[in-house]
């Protein structure tokens, strides 16, 4: 492989990896976490409750 042929890989190799990560992260803060999505098995309480004390 000339040396030409191999800086342009290694630039296109650090540039998509640049472009992977930097996406992962956008993508991660403009999408809302699934994890707040699932409903769970506790009851939100409300201000109409009472909270026992125990």
């Amino acid at each position: 492989m000339k040396a030409a042929a191999r800086n342009r890989f290694i630039n296109n190799l650090y540039l998509s990896t640049f472009l992977v990560a930097f996406s992962s992260v956008a993508i991660a803060s403009l999408l809302p976490c699934p994890a707040h999505k699932v409903s769970s098995d506790t009851k939100k309480k409300t201000d109409n409750e009472k909270v026992e004390n125990v």
